[in-house]
């Protein structure tokens, strides 16, 4: 791997490298081995490679459809994991759009965000009284959609920090499956870059020494995009705008 470069691959050089990877007996051993108890357990008990989609919380908007549809296309299993102990905090805007959903209509709260502040996801009540996680896994629900959601929380937390959990995390996807994120290359988010620099440049590199092979990670989302074109992956298909639409008139007028 170039210097503060990610190799991201295309659809079609996924499908084949997973294919070629997924074969590999000795390589899976290899990585099993290296990995040893942190072996993700729903690794082991599937006959196909998974597709990774790592959110605090998952919600069938427009990106996980996108995420959905590439999955397929794949041949792979598409699958969220998910940090429901994560904490809440306003300011970051992922966290953010599960309280604040972004319909036809315009953004509606479903939560009282100075309430929600600092606690875990997982206990997170929206304005009605209902848990937030079960209403977003509702929705999911209701897409009709064939996805495996795991709550990673236990796992991500034996480990402490992300910059310690990131080279078993990412290793998981060497043949065992790939990973569909878009990490910051842009050094003027300082923020966010430094994520990409001090946490996943390391682990990536890592591996590299290790195995000698990158991650397959496939690029979610295209670069340069204006706020508005940012906020379509935010939003959500027809059917689950209109379900979305329905619960505010019955329980939040």
């Amino acid at each position: 791997m170039e210097e503060n470069k990610i190799r991201y691959y295309s659809l079609d050089e996924a499908r084949e490298e997973i294919k070629k990877r997924w074969a590999d007996v000795e390589l899976k051993k290899k990585i099993e081995e290296e990995l040893g108890a942190d072996f993700i357990s729903s690794f082991k008990y599937i006959d196909m490679p998974r597709s990774i989609l790592f959110r605090q919380l998952i919600s069938p908007d427009n990106g996980f459809n996108f995420f959905y549809q590439e999955s397929k296309y794949i041949g792979l299993k598409p699958t969220v994991m998910e940090f429901l102990e994560d904490i809440f905090v306003s300011l970051n805007e992922e966290k953010k759009g599960y309280g604040r959903l972004r319909t036809k209509n315009g953004c509606i709260d479903i939560i009282n965000f100075h309430d929600c502040e600092k606690i875990p996801l997982k206990d997170i009540l929206t304005k009605d009284g209902k848990n937030l996680v079960e209403f977003h896994h509702n929705l999911i629900k209701e897409s009709n959609l064939d996805v495996d959601i795991f709550d990673m929380s236990k796992w991500f937390k034996s480990f402490g920090k992300a910059k310690d959990y990131y080279y078993p995390f990412l290793l998981h996807c060497l043949a065992h499956g790939a990973l569909f994120e878009s990490f910051i290359l842009d050094e003027d988010d300082k923020r966010e870059y430094a994520f990409t620099k001090d946490v996943v440049f390391p682990a990536i590199k890592k591996i590299k020494e290790k195995f000698g092979l990158d991650p397959i990670i496939v690029k979610m989302y295209p670069d340069g995009q204006t706020e508005e074109e940012d906020l379509y992956w935010w939003s959500y298909p027809p059917c689950i705008d209109k379900s979305i639409t329905k619960y505010l008139e019955i329980n939040l007028n």
